[in-house]
């Protein structure tokens, strides 16, 4: 290898140092550099995404945290479809219908994943009221729509 340089003139030297340089910082940038902010710039977003849905089941949260912390003892003691009702409207779930059925009230509410799950188990730890037959069929953006038959549950 030593004989083959010494076998160059000097300006072929040259020229095959700067080509040398040239494709070292070729795969310096783009095998190395380029990947890293790449990989840094997906790190914020996911990490912004992630704050927001934070923020999110914060608020939601809270929500039914207040709803737990003062529950209303009518609606407690109230008729299923009334507490259903109530309580979906509180924790900010669209209630599509709630009608007598057998042996309960079937319900088809809709919203956010972040508040039907927690909302549910409100009614059953707060309200006594449990789900029978549960049905969630996934919609777009987060939302969910959530069809079931609600009894009152035994003490």
């Amino acid at each position: 290898m030593r004989d083959w340089w010494n076998g160059r003139s000097r300006r072929e030297q040259v020229l095959l140092g700067v080509m040398g340089a040239l494709v070292a910082g070729f795969l310096l940038w783009f095998g190395v550099a380029a990947p890293l902010q790449a990989a840094a710039a997906s790190a914020r977003d996911h990490l912004a995404q992630a704050r927001a849905d934070e923020a999110l089941v914060d608020a939601v949260a809270e929500r039914v945290a207040a709803q737990g912390q003062a529950p209303s003892a009518s609606s407690a003691a109230g008729p299923v479809d009334r507490v259903v009702a109530d309580t979906a409207a509180v924790a900010g779930l669209q209630v599509v219908r709630v009608e007598a059925a057998e042996g309960g009230v079937q319900a088809v509410v809709s919203g956010p994943s972040t508040s039907i799950l927690p909302w549910l188990a409100f009614l059953a730890r707060e309200q006594g009221v449990a789900a029978r037959h549960l049905t969630l069929v996934k919609g777009e953006g987060g939302v969910l729509d959530l069809d079931a038959t609600f009894v009152r549950a035994a003490p």
